[in-house]
């Protein structure tokens, strides 16, 4: 990762302490002299000024290109740009209050050269032209390149894009104090060239990425960085989108969005591509004790979210969904707080850019998450709200370790390897569920390789199809039902099914047999649904199983 350092700049007129001829009220008078050249000559050459139709160059700092004849160079000053013939404009060390593109404009380019900055202290960027006018950061590979850097309330604007190039330091774009991205675009550039620095934009203090789009594209070239947006202090991506695109050769890293001291996700849609021809995948990093907020988060192929560098207890955020990776290291991942429903068929794992073990997962909000592929986290998971669905063919997907239902649904046709325990006793109910695919409610077996305990406020939920004839099925090694647990039937059919029929629900493939019962499905006992009859029976299948059989 790139430490971007700013300088401050300042200049110092010199007074030698001895000058042959030269009296002390002469010095004192010379330097007033001086002082004032110097406030005339600022009053001559800069002011709020409007770019010529026809001017002389692209150079900013040309006063004849501007009417009236005075450089825009203060912080009270506004750059006004109209048609104009020259719309390649470069510029060296400016300040502005803000930027305005009239009605009409022409599309402008705005360069920086390498060594200066464009400084945006107040309104910021106002474009009414109608069309995209852009800004450019260039660098060069003597170790210097162009910045932006906006101040106070000031905004990027609207319609405007912001490209920071590479080089051996690359071009950057800051925000500071409450400064706003707008609805801009940003992309940053990748290093290119091995060893050299990519284009970064950065956002510090209580600075917010709004409404802007960020493209933060990977490497080119063996060796070579992808670019990146960075937060730090509070800042926040506000509602912003941000790619982050994959290498596009073997050795090269892709682009990354970087959350650290107390910065926040907010409401972003953050994406993480994977690599093509062997690159890196795009990269989404979570340090110290930054925050998720309700941020979607979407990563594909080896592009990945790393929260292995983050402070314990771990990252709280809105979803996950994709084809990528997700390191936990020994953190928690709490995911669903912006209640979205989401399928993930990546791998959820230990490790990461810090490492650590035993990293777990929380579900945690209205909406659904399903786990399509096989994980390997050690930690364990927790559903709070909503839906688990674990839908893997192959391993556990829920890595190795237990799963406690607090609340909400677990449901799925794929396999758990550790322990299952439905409701905590005194909760407000928990539920398991088998056999819901894709959102739409289907029969199914749901395999639990280690032992399932359903706490007095769990319900288990059966879904039998009477016109298939297919039912809900768990199976579990080993089977204790506490006294108060809820039993809930539904037929998703409508047939008439044949009596003995038998619908195993339970199957239980320990020794030993269920202990205990449902508080409302007794051992004997007979319900009738949809016009078919059941017999309940704890010492089914083969003598420790429950299943219901039809009866006439």
């Amino acid at each position: 990762m790139k430490t971007s350092v700013l300088l401050s700049s300042s200049i110092s007129l010199g007074v030698p302490s001895r000058r042959p001829g030269l009296t002390l009220p002469l010095l004192f008078v010379t330097v007033a002299m001086l002082l004032l050249l110097l406030s005339i000559t600022s009053s001559t050459f800069a002011d709020s000024a409007t770019w010529k139709t026809n001017p002389g160059s692209g150079d900013w700092n040309t006063a004849s290109n501007w009417t009236p004849a005075a450089v825009p160079n203060d912080p009270a000053d506004t750059a006004t740009f109209a048609l104009s013939n020259t719309t390649g404009i470069s510029l060296s060390a400016v300040t502005v209050n803000g930027v305005v593109f009239n009605a009409g404009a022409s599309a402008f380019s705005i360069s920086v050269r390498p060594r200066t900055e464009l400084t945006i202290s107040g309104v910021g960027i106002t474009n009414n032209s109608g069309i995209t006018q852009n800004f450019v950061t260039t660098a060069d590979q003597a170790g210097f390149s162009g910045e932006i850097h906006f101040f106070n309330n000031a905004t990027a604007g609207n319609l405007t894009s912001f490209t920071n190039n590479s080089g051996s330091i690359g071009g950057v774009t800051f925000f500071f104090n409450t400064s706003s991205a707008g609805t801009s675009l940003f992309t940053n550039e990748d290093g290119g060239l091995n060893g050299a620095n990519s284009g970064v934009t950065q956002f510090f203090d209580m600075s917010t990425a709004a409404n802007g789009t960020f493209i933060n594209n990977g490497g080119t070239s063996d060796g070579a960085g992808g670019g990146a947006t960075v937060f730090l202090r509070t800042a926040t991506a506000g509602n912003g989108t941000f790619t982050n695109k994959g290498g596009m050769i073997g050795g090269a890293y892709g682009g990354a969005t970087i959350f650290e001291d107390t910065s926040t996700a907010g409401s972003a849609t953050l994406i993480a591509n994977g690599g093509t021809g062997g690159g890196g995948g795009g990269l989404i990093y979570f340090f110290y004790k930054t925050t998720g907020g309700t941020a979607r988060m979407e990563l594909f192929g080896n592009g990945f979210l790393d929260i292995s560098g983050h402070n314990a207890p771990g990252v709280a955020t809105g979803s996950i969904e994709g084809t990528g990776n997700v390191f936990l290291g020994d953190r928690n991942l709490t995911v669903g707080s912006n209640n979205l429903s989401t399928n993930f068929s990546g791998v959820i794992q230990d490790g990461g850019i810090i490492g650590g073990i035993g990293g777990s997962l929380t579900k945690i909000g209205t909406g659904k998450l399903a786990l399509s592929h096989r994980n390997t986290y050690t930690g364990g998971t927790t559903i709070k709200r909503g839906k688990l669905i674990i839908n893997n063919l192959g391993g556990s997907g829920t890595g190795s370790g237990p799963v406690q239902v607090n609340g909400g649904r677990l449901g799925g046709k794929g396999t758990i390897a550790g322990a299952v325990t439905v409701g905590t006793g005194t909760g407000r109910g928990a539920v398991l569920s088998p056999g819901y695919l894709n959102g739409v409610d289907s029969p199914g077996a749901l395999s639990i390789q280690s032992a399932l305990t359903f706490n007095s406020d769990a319900t288990y939920e059966v879904e039998v199809n009477s016109s298939s004839p297919t039912a809900d099925e768990v199976i579990a090694n080993g089977v204790t039902i506490n006294t108060g647990a809820q039993f809930s039937f539904a037929d998703l059919g409508s047939g008439t099914l044949i009596p003995g029929t038998v619908f195993t629900v339970i199957n239980n493939t320990a020794a030993t047999p269920i202990a205990g019962t449902f508080s409302n499905l007794l051992n004997g006992s007979m319900f009738t649904a949809n016009g078919n009859t059941y017999q309940v029976n704890y010492d089914g299948g083969d003598g420790n199983d429950l299943t219901l059989a039809v009866i006439p």
